[in-house]
C-alpha cells in the first residue's frame, strides 16, 4: 500500500454537522430538528425549484465549465467584472484552492483564535504556518492582526461577521487594519468571508467589497448556502484581483459547480424580496430566542448571524444530550470554546422545542 503525505498523519477531518436521518437511526427517534450547521430552515423560493426541476432531463450534459452564464450574473450583482470571480463548491473549496495555489512551507497565514476553522485546515494542507491572533471579547482584533503580519504571511483571513462567535468588526475597525497594513507596507492579502452577510443589522457594519473596489489588496468570499437556502447544492463565489483568479483558473477542477447549481444560484440572487423576508424572519426569532435565555439566565454572545453561540458548562454533555433528544446543534470542542454549543435560529417551532430541550439538559435550573 502507498503512503499518504505526512502531514495528514496528524491531520484531522473538517466535523461536519450529524444529519438527520442519522441521529434518527442511532436514537430511535421519531422528531429529529438540525441546528448545527448555520443553514436556512426555509425552503428556497418557488422560482428556484422551478429552475432545478426544469434542468433536470438535462444532467446528462456536463455544465459549463467556465460558469459564464452565472458569472455574469455574480459581475452585476456584485458590480464587479467577471474577471474578478472565482466560483466554487461552496466557499470551502475556494478557501482550499487559495491554500492549493499560494501556500508553500516557508509561508504561514494569520487567522484570529476562535475563526473558522477552514482557514487553517487549507494551510496545514499545505503543510504551511499559522499565526493566530487573540480576539478581544468574542471579536476579532483587527489592529493586532495587522501589526503581526511579516513577509512571510500569504493571507490574513477575517470571517464578518465570524462563525462561530457571531460577532463583527465594523468599518471603523477595518479601516484601521488596513492602514495599519499600509503603514507596514505588507503584501499580505486580506480574505473576507461573508458568509452571514446577509443577517447583520449593525449600523456601523460594511461590506468587504468596498475596500476591493477601492483597490485594496482583498478577496471577498460569499455562499449559497446560508440565506439562499442552497446549502444541498453546494455554490459559493469570491470576488479577487484578476491575478488571482487566473491562478486558480489553472489548478480549479474543470466541473466543480453544477449544471443545477450555477442555474439556481442565477435565480436565487435575482430575487432579494426571498433574502430580506427570511432575514426579517431569522433576525425576530433571533431576538426571541436571546430574550428567552436571559430570561433563564444563560449566557450567550450578541450575534449578528443567523445563529447563537450559548455558554452551557461542559458543551460537549449538553451536545450530547440534546442529540438523545432529537436535537442537533454543534459542540465547540475543536474551536477551543468547549464550555460553548452553537445553535442555528430554526424556525418558531423548532426554536421552541429546542429551548425546552435546553432547560431539561441544564437541570431545569435555567
Amino acid at each position: 500500500m502507498i503512503a499518504p503525505r505526512k502531514i495528514l498523519n496528524n491531520f484531522a477531518p473538517y466535523i461536519a454537522g450529524r444529519p438527520i436521518e442519522e441521529i434518527k437511526r442511532i436514537y430511535k427517534l421519531k422528531k429529529v430538528i438540525k441546528l448545527a450547521s448555520n443553514e436556512n430552515p426555509y425552503p428556497p423560493p418557488e422560482e428556484v425549484v422551478n429552475t432545478i426541476k426544469g434542468l433536470a432531463s438535462g444532467i446528462n450534459r456536463y455544465p459549463d465549465s467556465t460558469g459564464f452564464a452565472v458569472k455574469t450574473a455574480i459581475a452585476k450583482f456584485t458590480g464587479v467584472k467577471t474577471a474578478n470571480i472565482i466560483i466554487g463548491s461552496g466557499t470551502d473549496e475556494i478557501i482550499e484552492l487559495l491554500g492549493k495555489t499560494y501556500l508553500e512551507e516557508k509561508d504561514r497565514i494569520i487567522v484570529s483564535e476562535h475563526a473558522f476553522i477552514r482557514y487553517e485546515m487549507a494551510a496545514r494542507l499545505m503543510n504551511a504556518g499559522i499565526k493566530r491572533v487573540k480576539m478581544i471579547k468574542m471579536r476579532h482584533d483587527l489592529k493586532e492582526m495587522a501589526r503581526a503580519a511579516s513577509s512571510k504571511d500569504k493571507f490574513l483571513f477575517v470571517a464578518n461577521p465570524n462563525n462561530p462567535t457571531g460577532t463583527y468588526n465594523s468599518k471603523k475597525e477595518i479601516d484601521e487594519m488596513f492602514a495599519a497594513l499600509e503603514n507596514k507596507k505588507s503584501s499580505v492579502v486580506s480574505v473576507f468571508d461573508e458568509a452571514y452577510i446577509d443577517f447583520t443589522d449593525a449600523r456601523d457594519y460594511v461590506s468587504a467589497l468596498d475596500y476591493f473596489k477601492k483597490g485594496k489588496n482583498i478577496i471577498v468570499l460569499r455562499t449559497m448556502s446560508k440565506i439562499y437556502a442552497l446549502a444541498g447544492l453546494r455554490f459559493g463565489f469570491a470576488v479577487a484581483p484578476e491575478e488571482i483568479c487566473e491562478a486558480i483558473e489553472r489548478i480549479r477542477p474543470p466541473f466543480n459547480t453544477t449544471l443545477i447549481s450555477q442555474a439556481a444560484a442565477i435565480t436565487a440572487l435575482k430575487n432579494r424580496k426571498y433574502v430580506k423576508k427570511i432575514a426579517s424572519k431569522i433576525l425576530s426569532e433571533k431576538k426571541k430566542m436571546s430574550a428567552a435565555l436571559k430570561e433563564r439566565g444563560i449566557s450567550f454572545v450578541p450575534s449578528q448571524t443567523n445563529f447563537l453561540l450559548i455558554k452551557t458548562g461542559k458543551g460537549r454533555d449538553v451536545f450530547r444530550e440534546l442529540l438523545s433528544n432529537g436535537i442537533i446543534v454543534r459542540a465547540m470542542d475543536e474551536y477551543g470554546l468547549p464550555e460553548y454549543i452553537r445553535v442555528t435560529v430554526g424556525t418558531p417551532s423548532e426554536n421552541r422545542f429546542f429551548l425546552s430541550i435546553l432547560k431539561k439538559c441544564l437541570g431545569g435550573k435555567k
